[in-house]
């Protein structure tokens, strides 16, 4: 079986679906032979070429001077028309790269002008789909901008929606999607978000910064881009005890990207913020990408400030790992992991609320931590997952144009 990965974000470009998504490849390939080839949209590397990854070979299709265009025109009247050409470029591109290359099967994650491209190649042309819906998005039906009233196309048939959150299958539902929706949260490698002893818990602490026995870490590993609030933190550190630390790791936002974010220039403002609120000594900050797994073996507890979250799969891996969570009670996909007292603390975005919650969290026993990541870890686990996707990859290149794919019985079987 040859694949033909479509991603919004491939690596070496951050992307937790990015990652995902390579991961997930090396896996099936390790474990059942399955080929794979990638062609991704980026925003940090605006640059068309061609390179490997893990000997995956990837082609990243960007049109520098409308992504250039983009950038220039961000937040004026005229960011939607050239954010269109952008679209309408790059996914013509696409499609010629998708007419030069033979694949059983298309597997889209994220949504751009190369996944968008691909989902519309794949219905034209009778190709199997699966369809990973990785952003909050209104619904699975995705169009490039300005086509949506006058074309339309079917996801019904020789497709799988994968929905990583329990939002998102409704989302899925309410578009007249249901058989063919795998409703699952994304894989964790419970053999590396697991537990650690004290010994490595301080190890690890050693490396990362000057922290003491006593002292209470927190984690947020996150991209510095708005919706994941890193700043909100700081507010909450005001509130909680001296022995408090807080960690907030990540790449930084990238000023190409049309969203907001705080750039590497720009994270002396989070550090102006904390001497105003005399929290400074206690702020570690690193703009950087790193390992999360070594992270959360530091951590006492972990946070997820962050909001218009389709699944957060780091709250999933601090879980298994043993490690509680605090995080925004508004979002729907941290409702649906996160217990009170048991595993963690749903709270509004209220800085005094998070800080007792912290402590509470903090104060939660190890044979408490042991069990939480237990209970979480049949669920999640890649073992688990990764079977079930190869049953619904072999069952989409059998099935037809004409074929709707029954997922509930495809997993069954």
């Amino acid at each position: 079986m040859n694949v033909l990965v479509v991603s919004s974000k491939y690596p070496p470009e951050f992307s937790g679906s990015g990652l995902r998504a390579h991961q997930t490849y090396q896996r099936l390939h390790q474990k059942f032979g399955i080929e794979s080839e990638v062609i991704a949209s980026g925003i940090e590397f605006p640059v068309r070429e061609r390179y490997t990854e893990d000997d995956v070979s990837v082609e990243r299709i960007v049109s520098p001077q409308a992504r250039n265009l983009v950038s220039k025109t961000a937040r004026t009247p005229l960011s939607r028309l050239t954010n269109s050409l952008m679209f309408h470029t790059e996914a013509r591109a696409v499609r010629g790269a998708l007419a030069e290359r033979d694949f059983d099967l298309i597997h889209v994650f994220g949504y751009s002008p190369a996944t968008v491209a691909a989902i519309l190649w794949s219905r034209k042309h009778g190709v199997p789909l699966m369809l990973e819906l990785v952003n909050m998005v209104a619904s699975p039906y995705l169009y490039l901008p300005g086509t949506r009233r006058f074309s339309g196309y079917d996801l019904a048939n020789q497709c799988v929606i994968v929905a990583i959150s329990e939002e998102l299958e409704r989302r899925s539902q309410k578009a007249g999607l249901t058989d063919n929706v795998w409703t699952r949260p994304n894989p964790v490698d419970v053999s590396r978000y697991a537990p650690v002893s004290d010994d490595r818990r301080s190890e690890v602490r050693s490396r990362l910064g000057s922290f003491g026995g006593g002292d209470k870490l927190i984690v947020y590993v996150a991209k510095f881009i708005g919706r994941k609030n890193h700043s909100f933190l700081i507010d909450v550190l005001k509130h909680l005890p001296g022995n408090f630390k807080l960690v907030l790791a990540g790449p930084p936002h990238v000023e190409s990207d049309s969203i907001s974010g705080v750039t590497l220039s720009q994270m002396p403002e989070l550090e102006t913020k904390a001497r105003v609120l005399g929290v400074a000594e206690r702020l570690t900050i690193t703009p950087d990408v790193v390992d999360h797994a070594e992270y959360l073996s530091a951590s006492d507890v972990s946070c997820f400030p962050s909001e218009d979250e389709a699944m957060g799969t780091p709250l999933l891996e601090a879980i298994a790992a043993g490690v509680p969570v605090v995080a925004n009670a508004g979002e729907p996909s941290f409702q649906q992991w996160i217990t009170n007292a048991e595993n963690g603390f749903l709270e509004p975005l209220d800085a005094e609320k998070w800080a007792k919650s912290i402590i509470a969290a903090s104060e939660m026993s190890v044979p408490q931590r042991l069990k939480m990541s237990a209970d979480i870890n049949d669920q999640i686990s890649t073992e688990v997952i990764d079977q079930q996707y190869k049953l619904l990859l072999d069952r989409l290149v059998e099935s037809t144009p004409d074929e709707a794919i029954n997922v509930n019985a495809t997993l069954n079987s």
